[in-house]
């Protein structure tokens, strides 16, 4: 997977890395302010008395810490899934903005446990939430074959397949980037626009098709098959290069 490609999951790395260093050890975690550590504690030893307490005392559900990692964020990160969920139930914002620009559901969304993404969305996080800074969305984040199950739930949820980044980059963009030829299929079965164009006037096929298919497993030459097939069917021009 071309990591330059996806630019949340390069924002999101650093964390999960620091993170997960200091993992089960609530002193090192990233937040000075002494309430948002209280919580961050809590949120580590699945205390949800000690969540509900502490917030109904007035400590924010929202804080950030270290380069702007949210509680929800760091409660994914030392996989507690009772420190999240009371944190949820307690009333942090899935949408709130977190570690640069992101959110938790941009964490959620390639975390190893898909049950996070589904907790969010069944506390009624909205599956569009975009990244505070850049625009991108989870379900962008979410096309690798890694995270299949997310971004089934994503586009199950009703994520939008044509929202586009700042660069305008969409999820058939991103996926096309990493040659994830099941997902480019789901996007534009899902109704994902195959002429959108990103800022450098670019369709997904500029990328899709970049690799020679000689480097291609069976798998992908068969996908990317497939895709030619669909783009045809639905009388898309295909561009120089493509399916010749």
């Amino acid at each position: 997977m071309r990591l330059s490609s996806t630019p949340t999951l390069i924002l999101l790395l650093p964390m999960l890395l620091s993170v997960a260093a200091c993992r089960g050890d609530p002193m090192d975690a990233p937040f000075t302010d002494a309430a948002a550590s209280g919580l961050a504690e809590a949120a580590v030893q699945g205390n949800a008395h000690a969540i509900a307490s502490q917030v109904r005392d007035g400590a924010d559900p929202d804080a950030q810490g270290k380069d702007g990692i949210n509680l929800l964020q760091y409660a994914i990160m030392v996989a507690n899934k009772a420190g999240f969920e009371a944190l949820l139930d307690s009333g942090a914002k899935p949408d709130a903005p977190g570690f640069n620009g992101t959110t938790a559901l941009h964490t959620a969304a390639i975390a190893d446990d898909p049950d996070y993404l589904r907790m969010l969305l069944a506390h009624g996080a909205d599956p569009d939430a975009a990244n505070h800074r850049s625009g991108e969305t989870a379900l962008a984040v979410a096309v690798s074959p890694r995270t299949d199950a997310q971004f089934r739930m994503l586009l199950d949820a009703g994520a939008n397949a044509n929202a586009a980044d700042a660069q305008g980059y969409t999820p058939l963009h991103r996926a096309a980037m990493i040659n994830a030829g099941e997902h480019v299929l789901q996007l534009l079965d899902a109704g994902a626009d195959p002429q959108a164009k990103s800022v450098q006037d670019a369709t997904f096929q500029a990328y899709f098709f970049t690799t020679p298919e000689a480097s291609l497993s069976a798998q992908a030459r068969a996908n990317r098959e497939k895709v030619v097939a669909w783009l045809r069917a639905h009388e898309v021009p295909l561009e120089a290069g493509v399916g010749e």
